[in-house]
């Protein structure tokens, strides 16, 4: 994991409001909901959990992730903060592979997560799997992170078309997730924040059934208000489908004025 080490003349004095909302729900297709979502706005943490479709308990995954983070007290030092997230979620996957090894030797238990946590001006984001964070910038929909997919290696190889991934028949299977492993390795980066961005985190519900451009449409007419936005594109992955678990949580940055 790539490492931001911060210093005391490197702290922004740049400061944020940040409007924020979250929706899950189970769709039209799947019994149960197996995703989780975290919007702890009061420690400027935001979380998107999936857990693993057709496995056991996925529930218990994304539940594991949310719940424990849900308790997560940001530090003064940026660097403290950023370990304390990580070690978090290193010792959820912790509980997840116990919980997998008292199921049984076939039992496998997993979550995607995207973490996402604003510092000052800058957004700090840890993700394994295929679960999405997308930032909306003067008018264009930006996709932060990369998935962790059988499909996205093979976009990433030349061997499919990217429009094509999500009709892959694989298009399911995840290559890295929360609690598949004994030993996670989470990706990690930062983005410096603008006065208006608006930033999406997502489970694969909403992308699978709404394309990027649909998204980006939605957004566009639901900009000022992160509760309608978070409720339109909802209805509109449901009306398009709703055939898995969508989760959505959606952040805008307005920089306060000295």
């Amino acid at each position: 994991m790539s490492r931001y080490i911060a210093h005391n003349d490197q702290q922004s004095p740049i400061s944020f409001q940040i409007s924020s909302d979250g929706v899950t729900d189970t769709g039209h297709v799947r019994n149960k909901n197996e995703d989780s979502i975290l919007v702890h706005a009061d420690e400027n943490v935001w979380i998107v959990a999936d857990g693993m479709g057709g496995h056991h308990a996925g529930d218990f995954a994304s539940q594991t992730i949310t719940n424990n983070l849900s308790l997560f007290k940001q530090h003064t030092c940026l660097d403290d903060s950023i370990l304390l997230l990580e070690e978090n979620i290193l010792n959820s996957n912790s509980v997840i592979r116990k919980k997998s090894y008292k199921l049984g030797r076939n039992a496998t238990i997993g979550s995607t997560i995207v973490c996402a946590y604003i510092w000052h001006n800058l957004l700090f984001t840890f993700w394994a799997g295929d679960s999405r964070l997308y930032r909306f910038r003067d008018a264009k929909l930006e996709r932060l992170t990369e998935d962790h997919s059988y499909v996205e290696e093979l976009v990433r190889m030349g061997k499919i078309e990217a429009r094509d991934a999500e009709e892959h028949p694989a298009a399911n299977v995840v290559l890295k997730a929360v609690g598949i492993d004994d030993k996670l390795c989470l990706d990690f980066d930062y983005f410096e924040v603008q006065d208006d961005d608006i930033y999406i985190i997502c489970s694969d519900g909403l992308y699978k059934d709404l394309e990027e451009t649909k998204i980006t449409t939605i957004i566009k007419s639901n900009s000022e208000d992160m509760t309608e936005l978070s409720q339109a594109l909802l209805a509109a992955s449901l009306d398009a489908g709703g055939t898995d678990n969508t989760s959505i949580i959606t952040l805008k940055m307005q920089q306060k004025v000295n």
